[in-house]
């Protein structure tokens, strides 16, 4: 495995934000040959599924829930060729799904690519990434033949990145829910952003990490604090954590 994999590894992994992991997943994809990336997961109810991708035009006239990558590539972790190029090499597609990939590939020009499932049906969500490509079949499969396992390996890092954020999030709002609440006087609630640091503060965070994670400046993230910690009546961050976890 090539150096330069462990060097984009380091850059997933210091991203913070959903933007940032986003913009760099779509630099390292490129990379590799694939200009055009697609990140959707989604569960058994019914709500949307969560999208990024850099080609929205693939779902302009169809619902990402309708993407035929989520019928039918999820069973298994095996990679799954895509696009127009393969539609000969998946005989189980309808008429409609045809036309829906084909269409794709004329609006975007995501003509060949690769599908590869993170997360698999019967998990609380499943779904992964679809990465394509302008090339012919024959130079997609070779694409995709020397550069596989990387790919797999970088995927999986940024899926577990991806999730690790989202889950940071909704820790946050978790948090921020039980700031803003009705039982506190008006002049103490916190705003998002000071309930964030506030979050933060109370897992342990230094102010120059929580200024890291969420990508201001030390001495901003001091100014939410003794913002906050006048609101709440108290003199120091200790004072404040013990005051929000009561």
């Amino acid at each position: 495995m090539v150096l330069s994999v462990w060097s984009e590894i380091e850059k997933i992994e210091s991203q913070t934000t959903l933007t940032s992991l986003w913009e760099q997943a779509q630099t390292t994809f490129q990379s590799y040959g694939f200009p055009f990336a697609i990140y959707v997961a989604t569960d058994d109810t019914e709500m949307p599924p969560f999208v990024r991708t850099n080609i929205p035009e693939v779902y302009s006239e169809n619902p990402p829930a309708d993407d035929p990558f989520l019928r039918y590539c999820c069973y298994s972790y095996e990679h799954v060729f895509t696009g127009s190029e393969f539609l000969d090499s998946h005989s189980m597609l309808t008429a409609e799904e045809r036309a829906f990939i084909v269409a794709a590939g004329e609006r975007t020009g995501y003509v060949s690519g690769l599908a590869l499932p993170m997360r698999l049906r019967g998990s609380d969500r499943f779904g992964g990434f679809i990465l394509g490509t302008r090339l012919k079949r024959r130079e997609c499969t070779v694409l995709v033949d020397a550069n596989l396992d990387n790919i797999r390996l970088l995927c999986l890092m940024i899926h577990r990145r991806l999730e690790e954020i989202l889950l940071e999030s909704d820790r946050i709002a978790g948090f921020r829910e039980r700031l803003i609440s009705p039982k506190m006087d008006a002049d103490a609630v916190l705003s998002p952003r000071q309930a964030e640091v506030m979050f933060l503060f109370a897992q342990g965070l230094s102010t120059k990490e929580a200024a890291q994670v969420c990508n201001i400046s030390p001495h901003t993230v001091s100014e939410y604090a003794k913002e906050s910690y006048r609101k709440l009546g108290v003199r120091n961050r200790v004072e404040a954590v013990l005051k929000l976890k009561h």
